[in-house]
């Protein structure tokens, strides 16, 4: 198994690869892009956690190659609007033609221009991702054999498996089709929603109804965001709620502030689960999160390098592997494992 950790500046390259890391993967958003599409990420992270010029990440792939590292860049927006295509199309092109080793979709019209009749067909691009890594990201839901097939036949290498599948299912999956490779998250940014659905939740978070009867008449409750307030975005963030009046649209009440649940979920680890994995034949382990901060980043890939040493260079048992995980984790983040924070909590039973 390959660890693959998080990239957002060249200067994080060198000691990354020296914690241990076999990949790296990243984002761009060329300022063109921001100032044009303001509101619509060219991936599914906000400005802070991409590369902004190419020449920058051509530098990053430079160094990543004198460790005999790979480099993937994210393009994973869940779809584009049909004028960004073509945009899309040119960055992806320049992503390659600086050495990137692959790229990470979400949106299967990259790959096969023949589900959108109205565009050009983009045979170009097609023969550039021929010899890359073409992963297919979390946020596409492969939740089956049959969406691994579709993604397969448009070219995919690599499967990335959503944050709320089970051991069990990835299991099944894997055993359907060995010949193309698979990754799983494996530590930080935790969360219990579904990748590709995240958008329609982050969305509901902005327009929440509820009806209902009180005291006051029938009612229903609104939410919006409290700006500069909470951890990242989506879901992650502090709202108000409001009760307002269906008879006259005036507020019941008062303003009460919510989350959707405290800060806990965004660490988040699944090292115990690597001796499954090694069994059912997982091929890549995921780092995240691209917003972290480099020693964090560090900190995590180390630990699962660890944990991967532990596992490949020992005989060692199920039980015992998982106890030297726990002590390894004490270590390194000083604090307990426990199994609110686990990725994979099946691999307890």
């Amino acid at each position: 198994m390959k660890i693959k950790s998080p990239l957002t500046h060249e200067k994080e390259v060198k000691s990354l690869c020296e914690a241990g890391t076999d990949e790296l993967f990243c984002g761009i958003e060329p300022y063109n892009w921001r100032r044009k599409y303001k509101d619509f990420c060219l991936n599914q992270r906000s400005t802070g956690a991409n590369f902004i010029r190419l020449l920058d990440l051509e530098k990053a792939i430079t160094t990543a190659h004198k460790y005999k590292v790979k480099v993937h860049v994210a393009v994973n927006a869940f779809f584009y609007l049909e004028q960004q295509y073509s945009i899309a199309e040119r960055i992806v092109k320049s992503i390659l033609d600086i050495g990137a080793d692959g790229i990470i979709l979400a949106d299967p019209i990259l790959l096969d221009t023949n589900l959108c009749r109205s565009r050009n067909k983009f045979d170009e691009l097609k023969y550039l991702l021929k010899n890359k890594d073409v992963v297919i990201g979390t946020d596409a839901v492969i939740f089956n054999s049959l969406a691994v097939k579709f993604y397969k036949r448009l070219g995919a290498t690599r499967i990335v498996f959503p944050r709320a599948m089970t051991l069990y299912e990835i299991e099944k999956i894997v055993s359907s089709d060995r010949s193309i490779e698979y990754e799983v998250f494996i530590i930080h940014d935790l969360c219990f929603f579904v990748d590709g659905f995240c958008t329609y939740c982050k969305e509901q978070a902005g327009g929440m109804k509820k009806e209902g009867k009180g005291k006051k008449g029938v009612y229903f409750f609104t939410t919006s965001r409290l700006p500069n307030r909470g951890y990242g975005g989506g879901c992650r963030t502090s709202f108000r709620r409001e009760r307002i009046s269906l008879e006259n649209n005036k507020r019941i009440g008062n303003i009460r502030p919510f989350s959707f649940w405290n800060k806990k979920h965004i660490e988040g680890c699944g090292a115990c689960s690597i001796y499954d994995f090694k069994e059912i034949g997982i091929t890549n382990l995921k780092v995240l999160d691209r917003n972290l901060p480099t020693e964090e980043k560090i900190k995590a890939t180390k630990f699962i390098r660890e944990c991967l040493d532990l596992l490949n260079k020992n005989k060692i048992s199920k039980r015992d592997y998982i106890e030297r995980c726990k002590y390894l984790f004490k270590k390194t983040f000083k604090v307990k494992c426990n199994q609110y924070d686990c990725y994979y909590p099946s691999v307890f039973l």
